[in-house]
Parts: structure tokens; sequence; C-alpha cells
């Protein structure tokens, strides 16, 4: 069992539509007059973005939260699991903040579910940020293999058989030697040779604790789900970043984001795996920076 004892305290708590109440983390400067919305990603928490709040935290309050079945919030869980039941969360935590201006920031799936809630007409959004992005229907190019949509809907199918197997099968692979793990992820997921031990560690060991149900129904809705679209109603400036050897969010996802908003830009890591907001942190706060800076929006 995963011990919280280092996990980042929560700033507090929001009560969700169904009455459940969510972990909220605030970084950064409280008297700061930007404030970034981040979305974090699929099976994600709040170590593996942790250097890109911290590269950004001498500037803006950076405010995050665990999804249900993620982080602090592993135990939760929803009747059905959706992506529209993820953004009924983001919209409760945002009134809850008061329904303040924000600079909308996701990563990865985060950034499936920024595209899709600024499409239904937030008006709060300053700005978009989308870092290593999937925008739907992911697993039809996942690792640029096209076996993996037909086998997440024959695992889908069979879980109700098979869901202890499935279980088990997660718990064992996540709790083998970490040097097993980091070298099973080399290259396609995480380059280990540009982030230490102790900054990678904390995020994969708390994967095993998650629950491989949730894991399965949320990558089936988030495959589901496209914003196929919608790109064309990202008014506010927007910036997106890809990573060149990324093999979960292929770069041309993100190069499609850039070419249907006009105005957007654009930046890709060499070399850059989905592991990137730990492995590249440094360069892609610094394009935020930039991007801020020359927008007029910080």
């Amino acid at each position: 069992m995963y011990s919280f004892d280092k996990y980042p305290k929560p700033a507090g708590y929001f009560t969700a539509t169904d009455g459940v109440s969510l972990p909220y983390f605030v970084y950064g400067r409280d008297d700061a007059k930007e404030t970034i919305f981040l979305l974090n990603g699929f099976t994600c928490n709040q170590f593996n973005i942790a250097k890109v709040i911290d590269g950004l935290a001498d500037q803006f309050k950076i405010i995050s939260f665990d999804y249900r079945g993620q982080g602090l919030a592993y135990r939760e869980k929803y009747e059905k699991i959706t992506v529209d039941a993820v953004l009924a969360d983001i919209d409760a935590l945002h009134r809850h903040l008061g329904n303040i201006p924000i600079h909308l920031m996701g990563y990865s799936m985060g950034c499936q579910l920024a595209v899709e809630w600024n499409h239904r007409g937030n008006h709060h959004v300053k700005s978009l940020v989308l870092l290593l992005g999937i925008y739907g229907n992911i697993f039809d190019s996942f690792l640029n293999l096209g076996i993996f949509a037909p086998l997440l809907k024959i695992t889908v199918q069979l879980f109700p058989a098979l869901k202890n197997l499935y279980r088990l099968a997660w718990r064992s692979a996540h709790r083998l030697p970490y040097p097993v793990r980091v070298t099973l992820g080399r290259g396609a997921l995480l380059n280990p040779d540009l982030v230490r031990e102790e900054e990678l560690r904390p995020f994969l060991d708390q994967l095993a604790d998650l629950d491989f149900e949730y894991i399965l129904h949320m990558a089936h809705a988030i495959h589901e789900h496209s914003n196929d679209g919608q790109f064309h109603s990202i008014a506010a400036p927007c910036l997106v970043i890809s990573g060149e050897n990324d093999l979960f969010a292929l770069p041309i996802h993100s190069e499609r984001v850039h070419q249907a908003v006009a105005s957007s830009w654009y930046f890709s890591i060499p070399r850059g795996t989905h592991n990137a907001v730990l492995e590249n942190a440094g360069d892609i706060v610094g394009w935020i920076k930039e991007f801020f800076a020359a927008k007029q929006l910080a």
C-alpha cells in the first residue's frame, strides 16, 4: 500500500454535484494577478506535474485537483465513468473558486478536458496551454500501432468475468522493482536519463494502488470521446507543446490543434517523451513564460 506521508497537502476540498468531496491544491503566489487552472493527465497525481508547477510558482497561482480514482481520491468512484462526469467535477471546483478568470492548462488527458470545457462556452478562459495532449480516440494511434483500440474493447467486454485477474496483473506489474519498471517504460513513455529517481518514483509507485476498473473504464471513456469540431471554439491565446518522441500523445495530434487554431503558438520538445512534464520541465516552463510575456497575459 502506497504511503501518502509525502504527498502534497490539499488546500481544501470541494463538493461535487453528487456530494462527494474531492481534494484541490493551491501552489505559487497568493498575491499573483493571474491564476492557472491545471488539469492533470490520466492515471496521474500531483507528483508528475510538480516540476512544472515549481517553475511557474514564482509568477502565478496554480490550482489543480485529483480526479476521482487518482491521487488522494483514488478510492472515490463514479457510478458511471464518463468524460462528462469529470467535466462536472471541473465545473464544481471552478464554482467553488468563485468562477474566477483562469488560464486553462492541460496535460495529456487534461488537454482533452480543457478543449471540451472551453468549447462549452466558458468565457472565464483567458488562455489555453496544452501540454502533450490527447484529444480523443487516443488508442487508435497509441505506440503508433493499431492494435490497442480493439484490445481495449475486448478487455472492457471481458472485465466482468476476469476482473480479479486484471486487478492482480495491474498491481503486480506496478510493484515490480523500480529499475524493471523504468526499463519497460524507457523510450515508449519515458526517458529516465532526464529525471532523478526521487522525482519519478513517487509518481510511479502510487500507480499500483489505483483501481483497475476505474483505469479501464476511464481509458474507454477518453478513447470514445473526441474533440473533433471543437478547436474552432478556442478564441483565447493558445500554446501547444508536443514531445518529438511521445508515443502516447503522438506529435501529429498537437500539430492538428495548432493548425486548427489561428495564431496559436507551437513548440516541439526534441526527443521529448510523454513524461516530458518531469523530464523537460525547464523547457516547458520557459516556453510558457515566453508565451505569457509575448501575449501580455501576466
